[in-house]
């Protein structure tokens, strides 16, 4: 009888598992090799790519934000140089080679694997369009600062002027005031969006200024002005001017010389009696002076005249906030005679005796023209 050892198949089976076990384990540890270098191969790249990355989004945000200013076609030659480096950036980060590296999948990060020469390549052509690209964003967004810069130097001071509150367009002269550097082009288009919403935020105090400012004459105007001299005395006339300054939010100083923007002393061909003086530190922007050494001071002081003039230096005033000047460039050589039409049209003063008061002197003489003229300049055309 042939000997039969009951231990052979168990044997057999034992050996069977460890074997399947060893193959498991194989392909277990081939697994684990395969995923631990794929994604070696994935971290030593991506946070390049993510660098990259940033870089082509600040293109597209300097972009949008380029398009979205006041003359847009100005930088178009820019914009369109960036979104061509932006396109061929794009053509090499869309390639597959580099989204299987990129995968979150491990079966395409395998993959990937075939094409580790073909991604080295193409990876350093994306440092070369990204690098490319950097450098046209830079050179958009000196384009913009530039704009940006001309367009303040040509109206901040004017902004300074007009502005109710300077805060702002303190903050933002300020701001211009220093040395700009920026270390990456996202710090530039940061510091390019803020100037441009501190600007944006001025303007706006600018048209607020100039709405108040309307609001405020049309009260003015409405203020009665008795016609003849005796209705009043001359402290009575005086708080009458006083009055109307007020409403507009300035002060009436009386004063024994003439004193504006550096020149003193001389009453200039000896007929100021009244006068504004535009200073670039705002420091006279709401005061009116009146001249009480003026040799019809005594007379003026007793008569509806006193008003008048007040009105039209506050003409000059209310030129200065629409216009950022009190001699904007739509008044040419007129422009006591458009003041004049803009005291008689927005602040009632009386015409027939501002003429008569004025009898001869040809640059303060109102017409047709000068009404037209001082219109405009209150519907916001300052030339």
């Amino acid at each position: 009888m042939p000997y039969h050892n009951p231990n052979s198949r168990s044997r057999r089976n034992v050996l069977r598992i460890v074997g399947v076990l060893v193959v498991l384990a194989v392909i277990a540890g081939v697994a684990n090799f395969l995923h631990a270098t794929t994604s070696e191969a994935a971290g030593n790249v991506k946070p390049q790519i993510e660098t990259m990355q940033g870089i082509r989004q600040t293109a597209q945000d300097s972009i949008t934000f380029a398009q979205g200013l006041d003359d847009p076609d100005r930088f178009a030659a820019h914009i369109e140089t960036v979104q061509q480096c932006m396109d061929d950036y794009d053509r090499l980060a869309d390639a597959k080679q580099i989204k299987y590296l990129l995968s979150d999948n491990l079966q395409e990060r395998i993959i990937g694997l075939l094409y580790r020469n073909q991604q080295r390549t193409i990876i350093d052509s994306m440092r070369v369009a990204a690098h490319n690209l950097d450098g046209q964003t830079k050179e958009l967004l000196s384009a913009v600062d530039a704009a940006m810069a001309d367009d303040f130097s040509q109206h901040a001071a004017q902004w300074l002027l007009q502005v109710d509150d300077p805060t702002q367009a303190n903050e933002l002269i300020d701001r211009y005031g220093k040395q700009r550097a920026y270390a990456s082009m996202r710090e530039m288009l940061a510091d390019l969006r803020s100037l441009h919403k501190l600007r944006s935020d001025v303007k706006q105090q600018v048209s607020t200024a100039v709405s108040n400012l309307h609001n405020a004459e049309a009260a003015a105007a409405a203020i009665a002005v008795p016609e003849r001299n005796g209705d009043l005395d001359p402290a009575g006339w005086y708080t009458l001017a006083t009055n109307v300054a007020s409403t507009m939010g300035v002060q009436i100083e009386q004063t024994m010389e003439f004193n504006c923007g550096g020149q003193s002393g001389e009453n200039p061909s000896g007929f100021v009696a009244a006068y504004y003086c535009q200073m670039p530190d705002r420091s006279q922007r709401n005061v009116v002076h009146m001249l009480t050494t003026h040799p019809d001071w005594t007379q003026t002081a007793r008569s509806p005249w006193l008003v008048d003039m007040v009105k039209h230096e506050l003409s000059h005033r209310s030129i200065m906030i629409s216009c950022g000047t009190t001699q904007p460039t739509i008044a040419a050589d007129r422009t006591e005679a458009v003041t004049n039409s803009y005291s008689v049209l927005f602040f009632g003063a009386d015409r027939d005796r501002i003429t008569n008061q004025q009898q001869g002197v040809a640059e303060y003489a109102m017409d047709a023209s000068s009404d037209q003229l001082a219109t405009a300049i209150h519907d916001g055309n300052c030339g």
